[in-house]
């Protein structure tokens, strides 16, 4: 049966490994992005949403039967912006979500993207709920690879913590299976790699894999907001990350489980899989 899948963030990390699965199963995929313009990627059709302005939401959903949802990176006012778009989306006859939200968010009802999983629970259509651990690539392409290449350092509120990190190819599997499966819809799967790791342990294996030289400097909270922001980050993003550091120091972010290979029909890749495979990302 044909369907139509908006994804949006297409051109995020998580994102756009996803276009690229559902695009290899065939599915008609409209990536969602601010610049439909400067998007090509084959098989996709680009659609403009931009999340700050309602207006551009029914014409993105116009014909699409489900929707791979996710807020903007640390937006503190992604309740705003999505809870509209879901209510568009029910409107629109789409059938299904899969929302990407982030491990330990149901445990604080306060938390925006917790708000954005209640609105998707209470909209009445199906849905899956994947809830990440830290994504590898942040250090490849994220916020911290900034510094990993200028400096060779990893800077994180960490301390001696260990993270399951997992690849953002792992998120994007899952999220394509449950996307395709509707006898799936309903669950709610935190995603784990295959081992927990310290940040030290993962500049070790940077150096030895990744062709990088690099060390881990811990800092506190505030060390990060201020070097944050003193490179023009918003100071409520700066403490959105702050806070899931705050989670990772209070261990709740060493959990590992099975369900990237219960979903995905794979081993999770592990820390050293992506240190060689993003070498150049490093250099």
């Amino acid at each position: 049966m044909s369907q139509t899948i908006l994804v949006l963030g297409a051109t995020g990390i998580a994102g756009r490994e996803l276009v690229k699965l559902l695009t290899a199963e065939n599915v008609t995929v409209k990536a969602a992005t601010r610049t439909p313009e400067k998007y090509a990627v084959k098989g996709a059709t680009a659609v403009r949403l931009v999340q700050e302005d309602a207006s551009t939401f029914a014409p993105a959903l116009n014909g699409v039967d489900k929707v791979f949802l996710s807020a903007l990176p640390l937006d503190v006012d992604a309740p705003a912006k999505l809870i509209p778009f879901i209510d568009v989306a029910q409107k629109a006859g789409v059938k299904k979500i899969v929302f990407l939200s982030a491990i330990g968010a149901e445990l604080d009802e306060n938390f925006p993207l917790r708000k954005i999983e209640r609105a998707v629970q209470a909209s009445g259509i199906a849905y899956n709920i994947v809830r990440p651990n830290f994504f590898m690539e942040n250090f490849s392409e994220g916020p911290f690879s900034g510094a990993v290449k200028a400096q060779g350092q990893i800077i994180a509120p960490a301390e001696d913590a260990k993270v399951s990190m997992i690849s953002t190819e792992d998120i994007a599997a899952v999220s394509a299976r449950l996307l395709l499966d509707d006898t799936l819809s309903g669950k709610e799967l935190a995603l784990t790699g295959p081992a927990a790791i310290t940040h030290e342990e993962a500049a070790q294996t940077i150096t030895a894999l990744g062709g990088k030289p690099v060390q881990y400097i811990a800092v506190s909270e505030n060390d990060l907001i201020n070097a944050m922001t003193s490179h023009g980050a918003p100071e409520s993003a700066a403490n959105y990350l702050a806070g899931l550091f705050r989670n990772v120091r209070a261990g709740h972010a060493a959990v590992v489980n099975n369900h990237v290979e219960a979903f995905a029909g794979r081993p999770a890749r592990s820390f050293e899989y992506f240190a060689q495979a993003n070498r150049q990302h490093f250099q």
